[in-house]
């Protein structure tokens, strides 16, 4: 609990994997309305993170986080 006010202050606001207060349904609302601009993304990047966690240097994320 203490690493979530660190974590959600330095988090990307466009991050919705994993994150309190946060759902499916909003990445589809950011994405509908990105999308819905004038001015299109040329690129969208999505992100499967299965088995991360399994590979993670586990001693650089101590370090870093």
């Amino acid at each position: 609990m203490a690493l979530e006010l660190i974590t959600e202050s330095e988090a990307d606001a466009n991050s919705y994997g994993f994150r309190k207060f946060r759902s499916t349904a909003d990445a589809i609302d950011a994405l509908h309305r990105w999308l819905s601009r004038d001015c299109l993304p040329q690129w969208i990047l999505e992100g499967d993170i299965k088995g991360c966690f399994d590979h993670i240097n586990h001693e650089w994320l101590l370090n870093n986080v």
